[in-house]
Order: C-alpha cells, then structure tokens, then sequence
C-alpha cells in the first residue's frame, strides 16, 4: 500500500496544479511581501503590504498560467541547486580532512569579493542551467562560442592586469619609503 504513495500524491499535485500554480503564488507572495516589509519597515502598514503582495502574486499566477515553461524551470533550478550545494559540501569536507579551516581560506583581503564573486557566478550558471534563457531575449551572436573565448580571454587579461597592477604599486611604495630615508 505504501509503494508509490509519494509518486501518486506528486502526481496528484501536479494534476491539480499545485507546481504551476500554487506554489509560484506561495513563492512570489512571500518574496515581495519580505521584500516590502524589509524595503518599507512601518511606513507602510502591513495590511497594506500585504495586498500589494496578494496582487502581485496573483498576476505571477496569471503569468504561470500562460508559461508552462515555469514549473520546468523551478524543477531545474531547485534540483540543479541541489547538486551544486552537495558539491559544494563535499568539497569542504574534503578540505577539513586535509586540514584546511575555512576561517584560514577567506581570511585574505579579497578573499570575500572572491567569494560574492564565485556565488554570483553559480547562480548565473544554475539560472542558466535551469532554462533561465528562456525569460531572456538572448542574440544568437552572444551564444557563439567565439564570443564566449574572447569573453574569457579578457578576463584573464583584466585579473592579469589587476595583479601586475598590486604587485607595482607595492614595489614602488617600499621603494619610495626607503629612497626617502
């Protein structure tokens, strides 16, 4: 009796439209209320900030409505995020068995820009996993993989020229110091 339970009450919920339509609601009526009651503090009543939030989760549902590209997309975001966060574990774990503390790895001076740097690239990756380009108008030229090499190519040269930069700077700073005294 208990096989397949789980697999009838999802399919269930998807049949009755909890993924495309009830959940996106819940998702968006939580976020812009969140949002405004952080944003707005007691400027604005909470009655008021909650209708603003009910309306606009209500034209997120109207939207879901039309996109049924939506449920896809949340399904590859939240599983592909998944991944990325075990991952991302299973790394850690691996540096604490080698003895590397993670208070040590970002103790540096760029070290947290790195950081915010590196999650904002896995969430552009995860949002592109899951088929965020389908809510983009991408050209077809950026999707070539010759723009994708000189892309890359002028990072490189811009962190290159980052470090060559720091690295002079400092040498001349010590220079000047002792050409002084």
């Amino acid at each position: 009796m208990a096989d397949g339970a789980f697999q009838i009450l999802i399919q269930n919920m998807s049949r009755l439209g909890f993924f495309q339509f009830l959940f996106p609601f819940l998702l968006a009526l939580a976020i812009v209320y969140g949002l405004l009651k952080w944003a707005m503090g007691d400027r604005l009543p909470k009655s008021a900030i909650g209708v603003i939030s009910l309306i606009i989760a209500f034209f997120v549902m109207l939207y879901s409505s039309w996109n049924v590209m939506i449920v896809n997309f949340f399904a590859e975001l939240s599983g592909t995020w998944l991944i990325i966060a075990t991952g991302i574990l299973f790394i850690i774990i691996l540096l604490a068995m080698v003895g590397f503390k993670i208070e040590n790895i970002f103790s540096g001076k760029y070290s947290k820009w790195v950081l915010a740097l590196l999650v904002i690239f896995i969430g552009i990756v995860i949002f592109f996993g899951a088929g965020g380009a389908w809510f983009i108008n991408v050209p077809g030229w950026t999707i070539s993989s010759d723009f994708w090499t000189i892309i890359f190519f002028i990072i490189i040269l811009a962190i290159v020229i980052f470090w060559l930069g720091q690295e002079g700077g400092s040498k001349e700073a010590a220079g000047g110091a002792g050409g002084k005294t």
